[in-house]
């Protein structure tokens, strides 16, 4: 999806700069700026646009949460994804063994085809995040077929759960002027992460593991996935038998746990 966003605000920058050179010059005659001067200017605007688009904690469409207080010794699992079973459910009977609560972001298609994982991840007292309905493509869009996006999200997880979900991670981190806005709208407080593993690469479980605990710091929030987006056939098992050893080694370096949102309330009250 990346390579897709790049070319596509690319290209459109540099179809701007063509155009912004032919007006010019029909304004002004010669003495216009040349086509290469557009191209450069359009192209350190298509640079800006990127960061702010792809870099989930760019503050240039505003600022949002990727993690807890500096001072805070708790650490916060957040699932993205799901539901994926039998993973999910393999995930929960971990959390429940090690008493811990998580917070999970869900895919709106997969929850209709799993929701009664859903109804145990509130049975179980984890929070719930919606993450869309499908996975798609947020930067590329215009604002009503975002809060469509968002909003068959969350009706799938109220169908399921009963309950609406608190809090909004878009896929991939990937925003554009709209997201956050219209995320609030729908009475979702939009959130990113402190650090990644890319435990979907298929590492394995000793990989992933240690990725985890060389990133372990005060508030943060760790993005694992149940999940590969919508994609048939997908498999955490890797992800399964790490977290077991994932847990003891957030515990070991004196860190508690927390759902997201316990730590953006820690936020607040500082």
């Amino acid at each position: 999806m990346v390579y897709r966003v790049i070319a596509l605000v690319t290209a459109a920058c540099l179809v701007a700069a063509v155009a912004a050179h032919a007006l010019a010059r029909a304004l002004a005659g010669p003495g216009a700026p040349g086509l290469q001067v557009w191209v450069g200017a359009l192209l350190i605007a298509d640079a800006v646009v990127l960061y702010a688009m792809l870099e989930r904690r760019a503050p240039v469409f505003g600022r949002l949460v990727s993690r807890g207080r500096a001072d805070d010794p708790r650490f916060a699992l957040s699932f993205d994804d799901g539901p994926n079973e039998p993973c999910t459910s393999q995930i929960l009977d971990v959390l429940r063994a090690d008493g811990v609560t998580a917070t999970f972001f869900l895919l709106g298609e997969n929850v209709d085809r799993h929701p009664d994982a859903v109804r145990r991840l509130v049975a179980d007292g984890h929070e719930l995040g919606s993450y869309t309905y499908d996975h798609g493509e947020l930067p590329l869009k215009g604002p009503r077929a975002i809060r469509r996006a968002i909003r068959q999200g969350n009706d799938a997880i109220v169908r399921a759960a009963g309950l609406p979900p608190a809090l909004f991670r878009a896929p991939h981190g990937f925003r554009n002027s709209w997201v956050d806005r219209i995320a609030r709208d729908e009475g979702c407080e939009p959130v990113a992460w402190t650090i990644g593993v890319f435990d979907t690469a298929k590492l394995g479980a000793d990989a992933i593991r240690e990725r985890v605990r060389a990133g372990l710091s005060n508030g943060c929030i760790l993005l694992l996935h149940d999940r590969r987006g919508t994609e048939p056939g997908a498999d955490a098992s890797q992800l399964v038998a790490a977290l077991p050893g994932i847990i003891a080694d957030v515990r070991a370096r004196g860190f508690g746990f927390a759902t997201v949102g316990e730590l953006m309330a820690g936020r607040r009250r500082q």
